[in-house]
């Protein structure tokens, strides 16, 4: 059963405030992953998608990264320029959505998305978008809901509710938005795209990226102590490993070459 949450766009001042250490430890733990698929050099342009209060552009002004969001909500652009102000920085934020994203071609060297693809209305379309404005060699990282873990942060009181059957999601998902919506922390974008790892590399390859990886492949053996090392090298050696692995550990993220 998922705990009690509320939606990243509907954070206040102080609890998006409270929150900006993790997503600098966050923004520092995906640049050292992306050591081995493709480095960021300085000034590199970051386009984040759906970037609620700013907080991932604020951390990427605070490491020389050249960056720009997306995010429809007035109230969270607007809470993100506080912020940004509160920290002594400038964050540029533009309106708009995934599946159709306000700006040029080929400008950006990586893409990020954390709990984002879930909540749109077209993720296909929002994939499509991603890969127009990456440059060539660029990269696209995203966290998602995942359809192999029965543990989930999307909605309350549907326990294993990763398992159900897509449709049965999305049909519960529009439910609770008309009738409990507390159930899914008072969001208007419910989550209503959930990923396999096949789902997810076959998509992605349908918008065009060259290469995949998962969640496994990127993770660093520093990362944690010599039980995650040895627990990594595990997952990595053989496909029913790594299935196990998908199944315990909820959500999931891939990044993918333009």
């Amino acid at each position: 059963m998922a705990r009690k949450h509320h939606a990243p766009e509907r954070l206040s001042f102080d609890q998006a405030l409270a929150r900006l250490p993790v997503i600098e430890a966050h923004l520092k733990k995906i640049l050292a992953r992306l050591e081995r698929v493709r480095p960021l050099g300085p000034r590199a342009k970051v386009l984040d998608i759906g970037a609620a209060q700013g907080l991932f552009l604020i951390a990427c002004a605070r490491h020389g990264l050249d960056a720009v969001g997306v995010e429809p909500s007035d109230a969270a652009r607007e809470l993100a320029r506080r912020l940004a102000e509160h920290e002594g920085t400038a964050v540029r934020i533009l309106p708009g959505t995934a599946e159709s994203l306000p700006l040029p071609d080929e400008q950006f060297d990586f893409a990020h998305a954390n709990s984002v693809i879930e909540h749109v209305g077209d993720a296909a379309a929002a994939f499509g978008e991603v890969f127009r404005v990456l440059k060539p060699g660029g990269v696209f990282w995203f966290s998602a809901a995942s359809s192999m873990c029965p543990r989930q942060r999307e909605i309350a009181w549907f326990p294993a509710f990763g398992w159900y059957p897509g449709r049965l999601k999305r049909r519960i998902m529009e439910w609770a938005g008309k009738n409990r919506p507390h159930l899914i922390g008072h969001t208007a974008t419910p989550a209503i795209n959930w990923f396999t790892p096949w789902k997810a590399r076959r998509m992605l390859r349908q918008a065009g990226f060259s290469r995949v990886y998962d969640r496994w492949d990127l993770r660093l053996p520093a990362e944690g102590g010599k039980l995650h090392a040895a627990a990594l090298r595990l997952i990595r050696s053989c496909g029913p490993s790594k299935l196990i692995a998908e199944v315990l550990v909820p959500h999931c993220s891939y990044a993918a070459v333009k």
